[in-house]
């Protein structure tokens, strides 16, 4: 929500935001990356498996794939895989789930309009998250210019707190 929001205000696109069931192949040597049910072979959206990205003329944007590393590791503490971004052609998509060998950047994605539904419900039933998307948006920089490092704002009670961004170290694309 937040990330279709700035690519909206920061740039004017049509960014939509899409929730539902992914699978994404990371490496040729691991299991591909899914967030779903599985279920006779198919992907479907649930309260156990559902994951949310972008769509953007054309594109699927996934503004957290950089974090895909920490869930890998959650399944496997060895794997060491890289912090790149996702952004690929919506017409790329495979027509099956990515399965272990495939090419690296092999995605499917299943909308759910479910999960669609409950992803804005709760994002305005939660006034936290406006006020997130707010102090995302404030502290957006288009480059080249360079995005503070720390940011300050007040908390229910009226207290300043310093937030830091934190530079994970992105490294190309998926």
């Amino acid at each position: 929500m937040i990330g279709a929001h700035l690519l909206r205000e920061h740039y004017r696109l049509s960014a939509q935001p899409v929730s539902g069931a992914a699978s994404f192949c990371l490496s040729d040597e691991l299991n591909p990356l899914a967030f779903a049910v599985y279920k006779d072979g198919r992907i479907s959206a649930g309260l156990e498996g559902f994951h949310s990205w972008i769509e953007c003329k054309g594109y699927v944007i996934d503004f957290l794939a950089p974090y895909f590393r920490e869930n890998v590791a959650e399944l496997d503490e060895h794997a060491d895989l890289p912090r790149r971004v996702f952004m690929k052609p919506l017409s790329s998509m495979a027509d099956r789930l990515p399965t272990k060998g495939d090419t690296v950047g092999t995605f499917h994605l299943v909308p759910d309009e479910v999960c669609q539904a409950n992803m804005i419900r709760t994002f305005y039933e939660r006034p936290v998250l406006g006020d997130l998307q707010t102090i995302c948006s404030a502290w957006y920089r288009r480059p080249p210019k360079k995005m503070e490092s720390t940011f300050l704002i007040r908390d229910d009670r009226g207290e300043v707190i310093e937030l830091r961004r934190k530079d994970i170290g992105v490294n190309g694309f998926w």
